[in-house]
């Protein structure tokens, strides 16, 4: 049985090494293919131009609202 053993590992040995050993270089070629990392960041990148400049604006608007709440405060009888 051993003999057998020894026997499948001889003639099929260098096969199965070299099988795997570029099978780790192969899935690591696959994994820089597809970054999932990436197409995160290029999907984030995207929202922030889309709905930055709309942020900036409704803070502008916020601001020159509560700097008028603050004059109106000042009026007398306003309320």
């Amino acid at each position: 049985m051993i003999e057998k053993t020894r026997a499948v590992v001889r003639k099929y040995g260098p096969q199965v090494t070299t099988a795997v050993m570029t099978l780790p270089l192969a899935l690591a070629a696959r994994a820089q293919a597809t970054d999932p990392f990436d197409a995160a960041v290029d999907t984030i990148t995207t929202k922030v131009e889309a709905y930055g400049g709309a942020l900036v604006g409704l803070a502008a608007v916020a601001v020159v609202f509560l700097v008028g709440v603050k004059y109106v405060k000042k009026i007398p009888r306003a309320s």
